[in-house]
């Protein structure tokens, strides 16, 4: 699996400074498929859960 440098602290997929998440789902603003992100605030991470 990838080495993927996440922040989100209180993601129940973040275990041992490490993203454990089998699949990671990437979005940008705007209409699916028909946009392009220019920088990294303009995406979002569609797999984070928070932790309970």
């Amino acid at each position: 699996m990838p080495q993927v440098n996440c922040r989100v602290a209180n993601c129940i997929y973040w275990q041992d400074g490490a993203c454990n998440a089998e699949k990671i789902n990437i979005a940008v603003e705007g209409v699916p498929n028909n946009s392009s992100a220019h920088n990294d605030r303009d995406t979002e991470c569609e797999t984070f859960q928070a932790r309970a």
